[in-house]
């Protein structure tokens, strides 16, 4: 069982490489052990309750699986995916989505490599020679001993975060606790947090920007708008210019279209190699009839991810996609 764990929480982290979160030794550092760990969790919580409905596991009575649990393994198999697609879009901050199709991934690899096991484990105890464990000690590790330093680091940040919110004054200390539930999807905290962090400074146009983007994501567009306009008021050039992306996209969002148009166009003049605020802006010229500077756009855009470094590549191809289907509409 948990060979497959580790598999599945193995084969997670190599689609998230490679659908551009990271480096697979950089992810391997910073979330192997929180992955498993949640993993273990996950499958503790679902097939404790089948040990129970099984009965007698715990003392070794029952030696093979009664037909009649079968529909109750596979009910419990489908809780298990549920749950772990919840804590990685919690732990790695994916959308539901992505979290699914990692999950749903990450458990086929795991089939395929418990198979795999299953046909060629017989031929793998070389592995237990004492020379071949002692180089692979050598090689491997450093890189073994610190899979928990991510983990103890977040942890310790996080510890750090909150006792630095203590402090009435320290509007920062609470934009960055908020950043750390952002990046978790807990929006809830993340949204106190921003809001506390303008309670103390009311200037304090990060958090401002934040609101709005997290209120983009909920579809309340209005609220989005007001807190976007208020943080490009306090620095327009906010974020590399973003906060202007972010507005057009709440405007459009909103059914504003001109004004989508017209705070897209700003952000395109001034990083005319974003494909994600071109395809907005492609879309928001759409909207308002003017087809051909929109195709314009929209071809700006695949080219845009087309000419990016690879590794950077992969983090914006949704955006090459959809330009691609709305060139095809």
């Amino acid at each position: 069982m948990r060979r497959a764990d580790r598999q599945h929480a193995l084969a997670r982290l190599a689609m998230r490489a490679v659908t551009g979160f990271g480096s697979f030794s950089v992810l391997m550092r910073r979330d192997y052990l929180s992955l498993l760990m949640c993993t273990l969790l996950c499958w503790s919580a679902v097939y404790l309750a089948v040990a129970i409905a099984q009965g007698g596991v715990f003392f070794g009575s029952v030696g093979h699986t009664s037909i009649h649990l079968i529909p109750v393994f596979a009910a419990a198999a489908v809780y298990f995916l549920a749950l772990t697609a919840i804590a990685i879009r919690t732990a790695l901050g994916t959308t539901l989505g992505s979290a699914i199709g990692l999950t749903v991934a990450g458990g086929i690899a795991a089939v395929m490599g418990a198979g795999l096991f299953g046909v060629v484990g017989s031929s793998l105890y070389f592995l237990a020679s004492p020379f071949v464990l002692f180089y692979a000690w050598r090689m491997l590790g450093s890189e073994v001993s610190s899979l928990g330093d991510g983990l103890r680091t977040r942890q310790h940040l996080r510890q750090q975060m909150e006792i630095a919110t203590t402090n009435p004054r320290d509007a920062d200390a609470h934009y960055q606790l908020g950043l750390i539930y952002q990046q978790r999807r807990q929006y809830t905290e993340a949204i106190a947090r921003f809001q506390k962090a303008i309670e103390i400074d009311p200037s304090e146009a990060e958090a401002q920007f934040q609101l709005g983007r997290i209120a983009r994501e909920q579809g309340r567009f209005d609220d989005a708008i007001r807190f976007l306009k208020t943080a490009a008021g306090l620095n327009e050039k906010l974020a590399s210019s973003e906060v202007w992306r972010e507005l057009g996209a709440a405007y459009f969002g909103a059914s504003r279209f001109e004004e989508a148009a017209a705070a897209l166009a700003r952000y395109t003049e001034r990083r005319s190699y974003d494909p994600e605020g071109l395809y907005w802006y492609g879309k928001a010229l759409v909207a308002l009839g003017r087809t051909a500077e929109a195709r314009a756009v929209l071809i700006q855009c695949v080219e845009a991810v087309d000419t990016m470094p690879k590794h950077r590549r992969a983090e914006v191809r949704k955006w090459k996609g959809l330009a691609k289907k709305e060139l095809a509409a």
